[in-house]
């Protein structure tokens, strides 16, 4: 029986674990598994002497250590988190009156033991590779942020609507989704004669593990609060309240015990409210020459900001899985441009359900930063303002959840392509539907070539009409889930 005493200890142990396949780890511990999606998670606890548990502390508790394996991908960017790291359920009537201090979030994950395993879609998980441990607690500026996110959760638990709970309410730490379906609820407390809410777990976001893996765990980057190597005789695992990163928007963190991090950055953003283009371009030595960079806006963004990169790129950003949305209203009160997501793979989105589908994790997960610029009568835009934004489940699990089963839908039966003499038509929700979003190309060219680089393969052949010769039936041009303009706008109405 393994048993371990120290934080050092528990590190170690899962260092030895580093380069082994996830099937060694139980072999060598003659250990059953349970479960049908956490083989790897109960096979990391196994390599410690642990038994699948729902102890309410960490699970090595003289140690002071929750133990968690995660999922590394390999992508065109580099080493990026599969997935969020989810970690406790949140019982909303023992939570009720709790703080940060005595939180389930704190008292069980105040001290990680992570185990970083190689993900690859055709290999069976027994295969998948251990390919780092880190011994991992908050750095102060996380921590801090972390505070105000659990804080937030807190406080619609307090109020009985943790049924409006969403990962995008928050910025490091998520409440998400935990359980078989829409079915799986948890009461609240019985005082405030609240309905079931969803059951939802803490969670760390997939921007804030990526963030994690690619400075500190696989990069080169250091940091007192995250070892990745094991321990010396004598050594000990010491924090210090330092932080380094590449660029950052929050320079003294001290501001964070007074404010939040929104509204730090609102803060900050408020003073050039009401100023044109022009002055913020001259204000920020940017150019124009004939015409100003293409992403102008995104940039006088970043500056106001006090940063020289992109604020896409900056570390709360990236860590809160932040995506900036530069907006033009138009000078009739109207934006142009509808809003787009990453393109979907046909024959992926048909197999997935809606509660684990990508479009439902991205947009609950997600939050956005609307930077809104307006048109003037002289032609030139303002900056009106800038909001954090995220969509309200009654929307996301209502229209956007029949929008995206009616697409599902579509491929399985086939999609409908009529060509028209100089363009294909195809069956798809569109935004004229007025339905928040809506499936539209997001290929620049279209194709409905076999293997076109714009084109994507389909399960299903289509059903065509006026099919030209050269066009083929089981391929069409890239699709893509897209924000509605009129949605968008609704949105703003506050800014503007």
């Amino acid at each position: 029986m393994l048993n371990f005493q120290t934080k050092e200890q528990v590190h170690n142990r899962g260092c030895e674990a580093v380069g082994r396949p996830v099937g060694e780890l139980v072999k060598q511990m003659d250990m059953k598994l349970s479960g049908k999606k956490s083989q790897v998670g109960d096979a990391w606890e196994s390599w410690f002497g642990v038994e699948k548990n729902n102890i309410a502390g960490p699970d090595l508790a003289e140690a002071g250590v929750e133990l968690k394996a995660t999922p590394v991908k390999d992508t065109r960017n580099g080493k990026s988190a599969k997935e969020r790291l989810v970690l406790n359920i949140i019982n909303y009537v023992e939570e009720y009156n709790k703080e940060f201090e005595t939180s389930s979030f704190w008292h069980k994950n105040q001290y990680l033991e992570l185990g970083f395993y190689g993900y690859e879609k055709d290999k069976n998980w027994q295969e998948f590779q251990i390919l780092k441990a880190a011994l991992f607690t908050y750095p102060e500026k996380d921590l801090l942020i972390i505070k105000d996110d659990w804080q937030k959760i807190h406080q619609l638990i307090r109020a009985g609507r943790a049924q409006d709970l969403s990962e995008g309410l928050t910025m490091y730490l998520g409440a998400c989704p935990k359980g078989k379906n829409k079915n799986s609820l948890r009461n609240q407390n019985s005082v405030l004669h609240a309905d079931q809410a969803m059951q939802r777990a803490y969670s760390l976001k997939s921007g804030y593990m990526t963030y994690l893996l690619r400075e500190y765990v696989f990069g080169g980057n250091e940091d007192e609060h995250i070892r990745t190597t094991p321990f010396a005789e004598g050594e000990f695992f010491e924090t210090f309240d330092k932080f380094d990163s590449i660029e950052s928007v929050v320079k003294d963190i001290s501001v964070l015990e007074k404010i939040s991090l929104e509204q730090y950055i609102l803060n900050t953003m408020e003073p050039y409210k009401g100023k044109t283009v022009d002055e913020l371009a001259v204000r920020f030595n940017i150019e124009k020459n004939d015409k100003y960079p293409y992403n102008i806006n995104a940039m006088l963004a970043s500056h106001m900001l006090g940063l020289f990169g992109d604020l896409q790129k900056s570390e709360e950003f990236i860590k809160a899985n932040i995506k900036v949305k530069t907006i033009r209203v138009k000078l009739n009160g109207k934006i142009k441009e509808s809003m787009s997501f990453p393109s979907f793979k046909f024959k992926e989105l048909i197999n997935e359900n809606w509660e684990d589908s990508t479009l439902n994790m991205m947009l609950d997960a997600s939050k956005l930063f609307f930077v809104v610029f307006r048109e003037q009568e002289n032609g030139s835009y303002i900056f009106s303002g800038a909001k954090f934004w995220s969509m309200p489940s009654k929307d996301l699990m209502t229209t956007v959840k029949s929008v995206w089963k009616e697409t599902v839908t579509t491929i399985r039966q086939g999609v409908k392509l009529i060509y028209t003499g100089k363009k294909v038509k195809n069956n798809f929700i569109k935004s004229s539907d007025k339905r928040i979003i809506h499936v539209r190309p997001h290929a620049s060219v279209a194709s409905y070539e076999v293997n076109n680089a714009n084109a994507d393969e389909l399960p299903v052949a289509a059903n065509w009409t006026n099919k030209p010769e050269e066009y083929s039936d089981n391929w069409m041009t890239k699709q893509c889930f897209w924000l509605n303009n009129d949605y968008v706008l609704e949105q703003i109405k506050d800014i503007l």
